[in-house]
């Protein structure tokens, strides 16, 4: 197999591992650099109240990714977390939500995940304190899944 120019595959191993994380000041311009300029947000939407959003720094001050909760209508907590593509695959998504929870002092917060998103899906299926909450039709209608997944202390 030919090498493509600028491909380095130990890129990923290169990145160092992030065992805690830390809550800071949204920053836009990370969450455009992660979704791109029109990545959705609940920032600005109408039917989305209670927004908050924060960055998530490792411990030596890198940014990992964004965390935000929100609530609707029908919901409460609505997480939504980005983790830096280079800093996926080693749990953080969990360490987020519990640090969301923790800050915010909610007992729980609601996942709803996309039935493409199959990786989120396993993700979310392993979290102790995890339920599945959304049935066949609630799937059919939105093509996402739904969780509630409750604090870490409480799960003890």
């Amino acid at each position: 197999m030919s090498e493509v120019p600028g491909y380095n595959p130990d890129a990923r191993r290169e990145v160092k591992k992030v065992d805690r994380i830390k809550l800071g000041d949204f920053d836009r311009d990370f969450f455009n650099s992660l979704e791109g300029e029109n990545g959705w947000i609940a920032l600005g939407q109408e039917y989305c109240t209670n927004q908050r959003y924060f960055t998530v720094f490792a411990e030596d001050g890198t940014k990992v990714g964004i965390v935000g909760v929100y609530d609707t209508e029908d919901d409460q907590n609505i997480t939504h977390t980005v983790i830096d593509p280079k800093y996926r695959g080693q749990g953080l998504a969990a360490k987020c939500k519990d640090a969301l929870m923790n800050s915010l002092n909610l007992p729980f917060v609601t996942l709803t995940i996309s039935l493409d998103n199959t990786p989120s899906l396993k993700a979310a299926e392993k979290l102790p304190g995890v339920q599945k909450v959304s049935d066949a039709k609630y799937e059919a209608d939105f093509h996402k899944a739904k969780f509630i997944f409750t604090r870490a202390e409480k799960n003890k």
